[in-house]
């Protein structure tokens, strides 16, 4: 055996690393210290994006916080907010909105201020330029001073909050901010104004329908546009020049575009399991992550509020107070009306008192990476000219002004909100709504006395009798000029009805008999319907009830237009087959079933067939399939079903069975020829993608959420779905339930999750809870959650 002792070269070799090794050469060793940099890189890149995670536990010093307030989340990191004045309880909302949705606020801001190309570049041009003819955050900036005092103390309470955050954190923001290499700015009170005015616009109805009516009327008479819009006046339209008018539609940028839907409904305790009564609430708007909606509950003295809020607005949008519940619904009422302007020179146009100067501004705005853009803004006396977007006029000496109630210079609906918040009973909620402006809202209500009401609330305006309000009018002339506004008293309420319920899902509120104009056409009301005959149906409802009737999937317009098959030849047996399974189906837009799958591609293969010979270039514009429309086509309008562009005279059961061969034989390609196995939910999958995190490669995939679904445009559980695709695009993001028996056992579920940071549990940890309606309560006090408390900090 060697002796240790020996001094023979027996030396134990160089202490070898994982990445290096005497043995390795030198570009090797090269290259692993290449991998290392990459790793502590990655490493490094890990640790301070985990950084921007919100601190949810322990104290934290605020500077500008009068009193403790304590933040404590629950297990789905819903916030309750506990502060000892109503100032800083605002504040805290400010900071923990911060906390979880500073980036959705400053986007959204952004785009409502026409300040996105900042960030974006070139691709935020079309936005910046229609928000900025608009002129939402001037509008935004002049109206603060209109609002009371109390309701600009909270805003600017809430501003302080998101500050004092900004402040302590500008080292650990949102990743999407170094990404885009910018920096917020502090948020003032315009900026929460400037987010509610662009969702005022958002919540208007289609006024782009007003154009497309407008340029149809050159090819089509008044009674064929009636069979497309049904119930709405088409005589005597401007007709507008069709390459110009496509020009202006497609100046409309879609964080704009309106979104309209929602359902609420309210029983009284006469029909409840308790006695008192229930209210149910579900808003439908397009769908982003994270989801517009955040739920959060907070109490201080004066103060009790729990329910749905808007990142970036201070107020509870959907909710109850402890004594009172609301939800709202789109009223859809006619707010926005396009006047063409006749010019009279370079720079004036035509008035009823002779030729009127425009009013003209330039508007600078910047591009990242780009050289600012001028934006020269013309205003006419009824608004900003929006087909200078498009490139001037729209027919040779025209242009084409908007005027809307999102656009009035004295708005007060965040006063609205602000006492509506507040109030404990039907007279104070009813006078809230008085301060109403835009967009027009229904509201459903309920109380813990038993009360349950309904009330239309909002600017709608006067027009001279006979104006057709739902097609663009002369602006030289003053037939189309609004006169004033529905009385505020005169709109549409209802206390305690003889039914005990309320129900609306975008539906007509007013009969023929009401003396005034709200809507020049109202949504299809099969929603509604479907509501109304599943509440008659039954007594002794419950909470768990209210909240399966929201995840109805009935659809009315299936059970009606599947007839239209029994008496359709066909000859391919795929075809045949499938006519079979939607002749015993139930109509149940069920994500696991495939005649869902089958009756959405039949229908809007239908729609094109009916109608994409006739409209041509127009046929996109006029929109998804419109149950109603189809039906009346195969029933009374059925020379819609010969196609134009064929020498045969087609019938309309020949055009439904071709429509179901070419649909189930798409189908087939895209899922195989075995029908048994294809599934609704395959194709119809709720979407909910970032619009920054979810176009990073590689990893941006994973920040885009989806989910199968089931339901329709029709069903109650709304799954409005972009035609061809089925991707389901617009629904309920917010749901909730009331109960006025006790208040806190009322249930809200929102999609995606409580945070906008991708790298939070709770970034999508609600989206199967979602969408099984699976709400939670509001809990006061959080049992094992997390509890941060705010100290004041100088």
């Amino acid at each position: 055996m060697k002796d240790p002792t020996s001094d023979a070269d027996d030396r134990a070799p160089a202490q070898e690393t994982l990445f290096f090794s005497a043995e390795m050469g030198p570009w090797t060793k090269l290259a692993n210290a290449i991998v290392l940099m990459v790793l502590m890189l990655v490493a490094v890149c890990f640790v301070w994006m985990m950084s921007s995670l919100p601190r949810i536990e322990g104290r934290f010093p605020v500077k500008g916080l009068d009193l403790p307030a304590t933040v404590a989340r629950d297990e789905a990191g819903i916030p309750h907010v506990t502060a000892r004045s109503v100032r800083d309880a605002y504040f805290a909302i400010g900071w923990t909105h911060a906390q979880d949705r500073l980036w959705q606020m400053e986007l959204q801001r952004r785009v409502a201020a026409g300040r996105l190309a900042e960030t974006v570049g070139a691709a935020g041009l079309d936005s910046d330029r229609f928000l900025r003819t608009l002129g939402i955050r001037t509008l935004a900036e002049s109206g603060l001073d209109k609002l009371d005092k109390p309701t600009r103390d909270v805003l600017q309470a809430y501003a302080d909050g998101i500050n004092a955050w900004l402040r302590d954190h500008w080292h650990r923001l949102p990743p999407e901010y170094i990404i885009l290499g910018i920096r917020p700015e502090p948020w003032s009170a315009a900026d929460s104004l400037s987010i509610g005015r662009l969702m005022a616009l958002q919540l208007t109805n289609d006024w782009r329908a007003e154009l497309s009516r407008g340029k149809l009327a050159g090819r089509f008479d008044a009674r064929r546009l009636g069979e497309l819009w049904p119930d709405v006046a088409t005589d005597a339209p401007v007709t507008l020049g069709a390459v110009d008018t496509d020009r202006v539609l497609a100046a409309v940028p879609d964080t704009a575009s309106p979104r309209l839907a929602s359902n609420v409904w309210a029983i009284s305790g006469e029909h409840t399991a308790s006695g008192k009564p229930l209210l149910a609430n579900d808003p439908h708007l397009g769908f982003q992550a994270p989801v517009q909606w955040y739920l959060l509950s907070v109490d201080a003295p004066g103060l009790s509020l729990s329910g749905g809020t808007i990142p970036g607005i201070p107020f509870h949008l959907v909710g109850h107070n402890g004594r009172i519940a609301w939800g709202t619904t789109t009223t859809h009422a006619d707010t926005v009306d396009l006047f063409v302007e006749k010019l009279a020179g370079e720079d004036s146009y035509l008035t009823p008192k002779g030729p009127e100067r425009f009013a003209e501004r330039t508007e600078t705005i910047k591009v990242k990476g780009a050289a600012d853009v001028e934006l020269r803004v013309r205003t006419t006396r009824h608004g900003p000219v929006i087909s200078d977007l498009s490139g001037g006029q729209v027919v040779s000496g025209q242009v084409i002004a908007m005027r809307a109630t999102a656009l009035a210079a004295d708005d007060l609906t965040a006063q609205a909100y602000h006492r509506l918040n507040r109030a404990i009973d039907w007279r104070g909620f009813s006078g809230a709504l008085r301060d109403f402006g835009a967009p027009v809202q229904n509201f459903a209500y309920a109380d813990m006395t038993g009360a349950i009401g309904f009330a239309t609330a909002g600017r709608v305006p006067t027009r001279p009798k006979g104006v057709n309000s739902a097609v663009p009018v002369r602006g030289w002339t003053a037939e189309g000029d609004w006169t004033g506004w529905i009385p505020a008293d005169k709109m549409p309420q209802q206390l305690n009805p003889k039914s005990g319920r309320v129900v609306n899902a975008n539906n007509a509120v007013v009969g023929n008999r009401y003396p005034y104009q709200i809507a020049s056409q109202w949504p299809e009301a099969h929603r509604a319907e479907r509501i109304e005959q599943v509440l008659a149906g039954h007594d002794g409802w419950t909470v768990a009830e209210t909240a399966a009737l929201q995840l109805d999937e009935t659809s009315l317009p299936a059970l009606t237009l599947k007839e239209e098959l029994v008496s359709a030849p066909l000859s391919d047996p795929l075809a045949q087959q499938a006519a079979r399974l939607i002749a015993d189906w139930d109509g149940r837009m069920d994500r696991s079933r495939a005649e869902p799958l089958i009756f959405a591609a039949w229908l809007d293969q239908l729609w094109r067939d009916l109608l994409a010979d006739e409209l041509g270039d127009d046929f996109a514009a006029y929109g998804r399939p419109k149950a109603d429309v189809v039906n009346n086509i195969l029933n009374r309008n059925r020379h819609w079903c010969d196609d134009v562009s064929t020498t045969e005279a087609e019938t309309c059961e020949t055009v439904a069975g071709r429509a179901l061969e070419r649909a189930v034989r798409t189908l087939a390609e895209r899922h195989g020829g075995n029908m048994m196995t294809w599934r609704w939910g395959d194709d119809h999958l709720a979407r909910f993608d970032n619009a920054v995190m979810g176009r990073l490669p590689l990893v941006g995939d994973g920040m885009n959420l989806a989910i199968a679904t089931g339901g329709d445009d029709f069903t109650v559980n709304r799954g409005s779905y972009l035609p061809g695709s089925f991707r389901h695009v617009h629904g309920p993001g917010l749901r909730a339930v009331f109960d006025l028996s006790d208040l806190n056992n009322s249930r809200f579920v929102i999609a995606t999750g409580q945070s906008g940071n991708a790298l939070s549990r709770h970034y999508d940890d609600m989206m199967a809870a979602w969408r099984d309606n699976l709400g939670r309560t509001l809990e006061r006090r959080t049992i094992g959650g997390a509890v941060l408390r705010l100290e004041p900090g100088y």
